[in-house]
């Protein structure tokens, strides 16, 4: 099996989107297809696909009757049409189960998604992102194929919908292309990644990773080649304008003297050759390599450097909030402390963006309090982007924060806007774009804590790593909603879980929270014991935070003696708990 492709180039309106790029796609590839937004990766994957054709270039199957499977970026349902109805129509055009087991395949595709029995009846067309994404997805589930092209397949997913789809593709054994800025996802699956830029396709051998580490090493090479080149023009241009200066003089003073004219002529005739080389160079001159914005540190911590913030920063106690007879949050009680990073994960609808809006006070629980310390000045990114101002530029927009220009330049130089870039109207933006920029006037705000709700929606792998770079180097708190895993990896060193109605705390980063949960779910097999221990742990924990938030307050000795007694009696019983567990 083989996809090859060679001298593509493809032109809308007079824009080139690429031009002479060749590849090819052998058994047991699975290849991850990066590059910024705009580039043409979706618009090359059609072409493979037979979507779309190339206005130059050729594409061919071995063997020729190859069949090319394209799961599109956005899905598009027809109204009126039924989750149900949707499958049924993918298995009747094709499904590897064969007739007679339809119904058995409809039902066992739909809950391998994640679609219980009561979306079945739900109109396709008024899913969410992230459903009509996975309801897009059951199409490579049933129909035959020999190559795959998945287009962004990750979208929306929350993190428990990634990880199967990692694990159907890892289980697949078919040659699989996939368009994607996940690099949780790629690091998983891949083989191989594609780097597609303005210049050309490049192929990387491994995961986006060791692709990492390649370009990190092409990087160095080229500043060495031209720092090396520049040293050599310099020095060439210096000797010819010495040797100029030299022959200009020494033919003069000749005169009539063989000798002399005969050094002179051979001083030309060097001179010539190394203008001719200065030429040679000059004409394959190497292009400056780009130098990295880093972010700037004293800019990033101006409203963190010197506060003198309290040890706790948010308690939260017995929290409830539902909707209907839907549950978000039961009984849920955490601290928030002073340099906290902390990623809020769980399911899509679990809560998540309730959680952060109840923490701004931008909604309301049903029962228990919420209390921050007075000198906490939250900034918070909605992921609506709601509150931006169209008719204004970039640079007008973030100083309204109340920065000064240098301190904005300097920021958004570092999230990739340079030069006249800044002068751009938000409204001629992408969403991509627009969430840097937005980005960008929180940090300048004043904040001392960080809310974000998925912060990195929209953007680039390039982008989205811009913005981790600014978060590591942020000092303050930070609360953030996400469901890039390999973002939370690089920016989170704690986890909040919310799953049905509970919040579970995990002291670690992603790859912490993923060998706990995998541990977690092999000794809560073991039976009812286990679950009731670690119920108890979490409510001691909560109980632990409460006390702990006490202290800090109390001003009478009395009830510090009492509350220390407590507090020690809890973490006891805490200790004893995790020590059965460890048996």
């Amino acid at each position: 099996m083989k996809i090859a492709f060679e001298n593509l180039s493809k032109t809308y309106g007079g824009h080139t989107v690429f031009e002479n790029i060749s590849g090819e796609i052998n058994e047991g590839d699975i290849i991850g297809l990066i590059g910024v937004n705009g580039v043409g990766k979706s618009t090359l994957a059609k072409i493979m696909a037979g979507i779309e054709t190339a206005d130059s270039g050729t594409v061919k199957y071995f063997p020729s009757c190859a069949r090319v499977l394209y799961i599109e970026q956005f899905p598009v349902f027809a109204p009126g049409i039924s989750v149900y109805e949707v499958i049924s129509r993918m298995v009747a055009a094709g499904t590897r189960g064969g007739k007679g087991d339809a119904v058995s395949v409809e039902r066992q595709v739909l809950n391998s998604v994640g679609f219980d029995s009561k979306m079945w009846g739900q109109e396709a067309a008024t899913l969410s992102g992230g459903e009509k994404t996975k309801l897009s997805l059951c199409k490579a589930m049933i129909a035959d194929f020999d190559f795959l092209l998945l287009d962004e397949p990750s979208n929306h997913l929350d993190i428990e919908s990634c990880d199967r789809l990692e694990e159907y593709v890892r289980n697949l054994n078919k040659p699989v292309l996939i368009i994607s800025h996940d690099r949780y996802l790629l690091d998983s699956v891949a083989n191989k990644i594609w780097e597609l830029t303005s210049k050309g396709l490049r192929l990387y051998q491994g995961n986006y990773s060791a692709y990492k580490n390649q370009k990190q090493i092409e990087i160095r090479n080229a500043e060495k080649e031209y720092n090396k080149q520049q040293a050599k023009i310099e020095s060439l241009q210096r000797t010819i304008s010495d040797r100029k200066d030299w022959y200009a003089g020494a033919h003069k003073a000749a005169g009539q003297n063989d000798f002399w004219r005969s050094k002179a002529k051979k001083h030309a005739s060097v001179l010539k050759s190394k203008k001719r080389e200065l030429e040679k160079l000059e004409r394959n001159k190497l292009e400056k390599p780009k130098k990295e914005v880093s972010p700037a540190f004293d800019v990033i911590n101006k409203a963190v450097a010197g506060d003198r913030l309290p040890p706790v920063l948010i308690q939260a106690r017995n929290l409830e909030k539902s909707f209907g007879d839907r549950v978000i949050l039961n009984d849920c009680s955490f601290n928030i402390m002073r340099g906290d990073k902390i990623a809020v994960i769980g399911k899509n609808g679990s809560g998540k963006t309730t959680l952060l809006k109840m923490i701004c006070k931008q909604d309301s629980g049903n029962f228990g309090t919420i209390a921050a310390t007075p000198s906490l000045k939250i900034g918070y990114f909605a992921q609506e982007l709601d509150d931006l101002d169209d008719e204004a530029s970039i640079l007008e927009y973030v100083l309204a924060s109340g920065s000064t220009v240098a301190e904005a330049r300097l920021l958004l130089a570092s999230l990739l806007f340079r030069g006249d870039d800044v002068f751009k109207k938000i409204g001629n933006l992408s969403m991509g774009e627009k969430g840097r920029v937005a980005f960008a006037r929180l940090i300048l705000s004043g904040a001392n804590m960080l809310v974000l709700d998925e912060p990195t929606n929209h953007m680039d792998i390039v982008s989205r790593e811009k913005i981790e770079d600014v978060l590591i180097e942020f000092k303050g708190a930070i609360l953030v909603v996400s469901h890039d895993r390999y973002f939370i990896n690089r920016v989170a060193d704690k986890i909040f879980r919310i799953d049905g109605g509970n919040l579970t705390f995990y002291d670690g980063g992603y790859d912490y929270y993923v060998a706990k949960s995998r541990e977690d779910k092999e000794r809560s097999e073991k039976g009812e014991e286990y679950k009731d221990i670690k119920d108890k742990i979490r409510r001691l924990e909560c109980e632990l935070a409460f006390i702990s938030g006490k202290l800090n307050d109390a001003q009478d000795e009395e009830e510090k003696e009492k509350l220390d007694q407590a507090f020690l009696k809890t973490a006891k019983e805490l200790n004893a708990c995790k020590e059965k567990l460890q048996v």
